[in-house]
């Protein structure tokens, strides 16, 4: 080895290191104990149930739920997720694993988008700011499809910026896939991605040149043969039922009223990013303002990531129905703005050694308090395997053939069906016995009956229900108790003669 190479080796080490060791604590963070904890009811359990029922039929192109078809949400999560489990046996592990990849997949896309548009610098420091975001690693441990979206609509903006960069028209096609997977990963959600793409052409001053670009095109087509053959499908097979549901409750109820018991105000993501971006948050509008005035001085800049800050904040706040995972794609944004901000800033005092350390201290500060809240905030809202979900193991059908129903008795809270669906693997019947739950949940998920109406005939069933209510019942049920969980009991019941 000559001492040039050993000089670039040692300087490819040392560059290297940091990111290294970056993407080792991600790891860790973000798949160790992944599979603690049962599934929770909303919507974590319900595309876990959709994905194990996917594998179970052989049917990798209509969704179902409860062995029904299900239509609120195009496949690539569900699709993802029963490989997993075919690979790697159906569990929560197997259930997150897409989500949690996701997430270290995005974590990699930010620490590139941040090296190209600003340098190696701000691209690291932008990977700590979001790994030491708490909603990206909550969400990233939550086996739902937000993460999947952001990754690829940041994919879409680093092939942009490359395609910016150096005038390859090709990278069109990374583009256009991109957004494709993302209106595959989570439909109109994903909307976002090419919207930042076609917004911040015209922004840039580069719409008519793109049109005309052979490639453009080209991409295009691809993105459309990616989307539309699973959605045509849908329609020819299911006509009226899928655009009821698929668009005209998940996509235009959803974005015009309040839909099942989410109402909150427009300031409900301001709200969230306050908890979700602690510490980071307190410096958000600085950053925001900085990349601003630099893009309006440096016509050279693009505007996409502040474009996919805007739309993902703006779009979501405007819609009634509000969730504090719909703002997913918005932190890498954020993140990357951020470490330009504090990288720009540390520059500007570079030759001022009281500011340079004050900056550095501030950023450390920042980092480290950012890690602790996050790392606190998901011990402190960590959820253990639920006594339901206990007991729904315990009524487990045995083989394929045995599908009886398995009962749940609500009366002073409700049991949501998802989660009992996945553990018990039989259909679920939502029962009260002395008062009707009311609910502004979807009727899919919340639907009770009257137990007396279950139990018409003669043959005992499953129920899960609470001990208070063992006894409430005795007077007209003989109730055969198999196991207790809590407060909760699993048992056969049958209508005393």
């Amino acid at each position: 080895m000559t001492p040039t190479e050993s000089v670039s080796g040692k300087r490819f080490f040392s560059n290297s290191l940091p990111l290294l060791c970056l993407f080792l604590i991600a790891i860790v963070a973000l798949l160790w104990k992944l599979g603690a904890g049962s599934l929770a009811a909303w919507d974590e359990a319900i595309y876990a149930q959709v994905s194990k029922e996917m594998l179970s039929r052989r049917d990798w192109l209509t969704l179902h739920w409860q062995y029904k078809p299900w239509f609120e949400k195009p496949p690539l999560l569900m699709w993802m997720t029963a490989l997993f489990y075919s690979l790697f046996g159906v569990s929560e592990f197997t259930a997150r694993l897409a989500s949690a990849l996701s997430g270290l997949a995005l974590l990699w896309v930010t620490y590139l988008i941040g090296r190209l548009s600003h340098g190696r610098r701000v691209g690291l420091l932008s990977a700590i700011v979001l790994l030491t975001c708490y909603h990206f690693l909550s969400f990233s441990r939550f086996g739902t499809m937000d993460v999947m979206l952001a990754l690829f609509t940041c994919v879409a903006v680093y092939a942009y910026l490359r395609l910016r960069e150096d005038e390859n028209q090709r990278w069109w096609y990374l583009i256009w896939c991109s957004c494709a997977l993302a209106l595959m990963a989570k439909g109109a959600g994903g909307i976002i991605a090419p919207a930042s793409i076609l917004l911040a052409l015209i922004f840039d001053r580069r719409f008519a040149y793109a049109v005309r670009a052979k490639h453009f095109w080209l991409a295009s087509l691809l993105a459309v043969l990616i989307v539309a053959p699973w959605h045509a499908l849908m329609y020819l097979w299911y006509g009226r039922v899928f655009v009821d549901e698929y668009i005209g409750y998940h996509i235009i109820e959803r974005s015009t009223r309040t839909l099942e018991g989410h109402p909150s105000s427009y300031l409900y993501f301001v709200g969230k990013l306050v908890d979700g971006f602690f510490p980071w948050c307190l410096v958000v509008p600085f950053a925001v303002f900085s990349f601003v005035r630099r893009n309006l001085k440096e016509r050279s800049q693009s505007w996409v990531l502040l474009i996919l800050a805007a739309l993902v904040f703006g779009v979501y706040t405007l819609i009634p129905t509000r969730r504090p995972w719909y703002i997913v794609p918005l932190y890498p944004a954020l993140s990357i703005m951020i470490a330009a901000f504090l990288t720009n800033l540390y520059r500007a005092y570079q030759s001022r050694a009281v500011y340079r350390r004050i900056i550095i201290a501030a950023s450390v500060f920042l980092i480290i308090t950012g890690g602790l809240y996050s790392f606190a905030s998901l011990y402190l809202n960590y959820r253990p395997e639920e006594p339901v979900a206990r007991l729904a193991r315990e009524a487990r059908s045995a083989t394929h053939q045995d599908k009886d129903s398995l009962i749940l008795l609500s009366e002073a809270e409700p049991f949501y069906a998802q989660t009992p669906l996945f553990y018990s693997d039989r259909p679920i019947q939502q029962a009260y016995a002395f008062s009707r739950q009311e609910s502004s949940d979807a009727k899919r998920y919340v639907h009770y009956e009257n137990l007396a109406d279950i139990m018409r005939d003669a043959d005992a069933k499953r129920i899960i229900l609470s001990k208070e209510n063992v006894e409430r019942l005795s007077a007209d049920y003989d109730i055969q108790v198999l196991a207790e969980a809590d407060q909760l009991v699993y048992a056969t019941i049958k209508r005393k003669r």
